[in-house]
């Protein structure tokens, strides 16, 4: 749903905190805060992302306060998450 919190996996299989914009039953359309604020308020902002869904994750606050840790020691775990 539109301005949803989740998770997904980036090019690399980087995590990323982001924001949903739009949704498809195939993909679903991400942004961050600062854009989502932009395209909501209808000013100049950068075209939401397209991420298929199987990359897209429902957020999990204890997870992604820590993601960036857990990821750069490789400790991070795609599969403690649910798909979104």
């Amino acid at each position: 749903m539109k301005g949803d919190c989740v998770i997904v996996r980036a090019y690399g299989g980087e995590p990323l905190a982001r924001r949903v914009w739009n949704e498809d039953s195939h993909v679903v359309q991400i942004t961050n805060d600062e854009q989502f604020k932009l395209l909501t308020e209808g000013k100049e902002a950068l075209e939401p992302i397209r991420f298929p869904r199987s990359d897209v994750f429902k957020y999990h606050f204890e997870l992604a306060v820590s993601m960036d840790q857990l990821y750069r020691d490789g400790k991070w775990d795609w599969n403690k998450l649910v798909r979104f």
